[in-house]
């Protein structure tokens, strides 16, 4: 563990230093500053685990230095010690995150036990960083959930971005037509993008997404980003990147004969949608004619078909307005019934997620034809959303899902409705088809990777190890590791 300490006083710096030298060989004291601002350029140079700082240095204190560590290189804990036993100080500290308040003198047992705790911590958090997210090679996870966390990225995503060695890269985005991709055809894939040159591959179970990082100016049949400066900072610039090519790739339910869609940073977004037409849909859809609300729809969709001047961006915000009309009319009705409606406004609908996982205009049609039917009839007359449903669980399965939620802000209609109608149509509760999904893709992992087991429950969506055990066993009536060696 690597240790930054901090202290305007040069002896008791240096004391501080070799009370700490003698604590253990795993603790390197690898820079001394004599105040804040040095603190901050240290870390951004050469980094640390662990920062230990006097509370009272010129330029920048103590709690500064935590609070800045705090924003700017939270994998790094800091611990303060003070000549004052100050509650105040103590509490601002605690609100910095740092892990450890120390008055002087510090005695060695307590200076001990503190960075005990820090070494432990991290080491917990390696541990589970190491059963939640795969390291890409064979292992599989989705790559916008290893983004979300800077560390985990960091180790896993390392190897692919730091072998490229080319100072502007594209990332791109392709998806499998089969719902498992085996071992084999994972490595054919892969090595016929190695053979484009600098080009870093990986394959990602979820969503059957193949992400690539390529030399800029080789062309692919996929959404591909907009190039990006070499940078240390590669996990942000990659879930910027992420975003790009999976925005650029849904212009294909626009321009389906096309097979490179590049992201374009500045578009031009028209409005298909007029308020008139919006008043009107409402009104269709609060009486209850379905066909009238659907011709005011099928023109919209029919003004973006072979249109090349229409941007994915506009349809999508056509869309939004859409969705905001049909909730309108949901929680309208909610209130009429005096049934309890929540009233947030936020939909289960987004660039990234929904028009993601449509494949061509004709599919998102279907989906947005079908809320328009739900909405506009009686419940006991309602046509069936399961179809729709059971390709959002196909999608999302992984998540925490909820029938209420669901219910409520991706199909406007009554959850309980919803659940009695789930039933109806697939023979079993939402929550056991959801359970038995999730065995299923276990399984097809067992299968096809080379996963632990706590990595497969986790690739599922299971976060208690033991628990998705015995709830394999009692689908298969073995373990998973029984399963796998049969």
């Amino acid at each position: 563990m690597r240790v930054i300490v901090a202290d305007d006083e040069f002896f008791a710096r240096k004391a501080l230093v070799k009370r700490i030298g003698e604590l253990s060989e795993e603790i390197e004291v690898c820079e001394e500053a004599e105040n804040g601002r040095q603190v901050m350029e240290l870390l951004k140079s050469h980094g640390a685990d662990l920062v230990v700082t006097d509370i009272r240095m010129p330029d920048m204190d103590g709690l500064e230095v935590a609070k800045q560590v705090k924003e700017q290189f939270p994998e790094t804990s800091v611990i303060i010690e003070s000549g004052y036993a100050d509650f105040d100080y103590a509490t601002t500290a605690i609100r910095y995150g740092v892990k450890d308040y120390l008055t002087k003198p510090v005695k060695k047992e307590e200076l001990e036990r503190a960075v005990q705790r820090v070494k432990e911590e991290k080491k917990t958090l390696n541990q589970k960083l190491e059963k939640q997210l795969a390291v890409y090679k064979g292992q599989l996870m989705d790559f916008s959930r290893i983004l979300e966390n800077e560390t985990a990225a960091r180790e896993i995503l390392g190897d692919l971005f730091e072998k490229m060695k080319a100072e502007a890269w594209y990332l791109l985005t392709a998806q499998s037509c089969n719902k498992v991709v085996g071992k084999e055809e994972i490595s054919q894939i892969l090595e016929i993008f190695r053979k484009e040159g600098e080009t870093g591959g990986a394959y990602f179970y979820p969503k059957n997404e193949f992400i690539f990082v390529v030399k800029a100016g080789v062309a692919l049949h996929m959404g591909v980003s907009q190039y990006h400066e070499k940078t240390e900072a590669f996990t942000k610039e990659g879930a910027g990147a992420y975003r790009e090519a999976v925005y650029a790739i849904n212009q294909r339910l626009l321009q389906p004969e096309q097979q490179i869609y590049r992201y374009e940073a500045e578009v031009n977004v028209n409005q298909l949608f007029s308020q008139a037409e919006e008043r009107e849909l409402e009104k269709y859809l609060t009486e209850n004619k379905e066909q009238e609300a659907i011709k005011i729809v099928e023109r919209l969709f029919r003004q973006c078909e072979n249109n090349p001047e229409v941007s994915i961006y506009s349809l999508f915000t056509s869309l939004i307005q859409i969705m905001n009309v049909i909730n309108r009319v949901y929680t309208m009705r909610k209130e009429q019934e005096n049934t309890e409606a929540d009233k947030s406004s936020y939909l289960l609908f987004n660039f990234k997620a929904d028009l993601y996982a449509f494949h061509s205009l004709e599919e998102l049609k279907k989906y947005i034809f079908g809320l328009l039917s739900d909405v506009s009839e009686e419940e006991g007359q309602k046509s069936s959303i399961i179809e729709d449903l059971l390709k959002y669980l196909e999608w999302n399965y992984q998540y925490d899902i909820s029938v209420n939620e669901l219910a409520a802000h991706k199909y406007f209609v009554n959850p309980s409705y919803l659940s009695r109608l789930f039933k109806s149509e697939t023979g079993k509760t939402f929550s056991k088809y959801l359970t038995e999904l999730r065995i299923q893709k276990a399984a097809e992992l067992l299968k096809e990777s080379s996963l632990k087991i706590g990595d497969v429950a986790l690739c599922v969506g299971y976060n208690d190890v033991s628990y998705f055990i015995q709830t394999f066993k009692k689908r298969y009536c073995m373990t998973p590791e029984q399963y796998r060696n049969g």
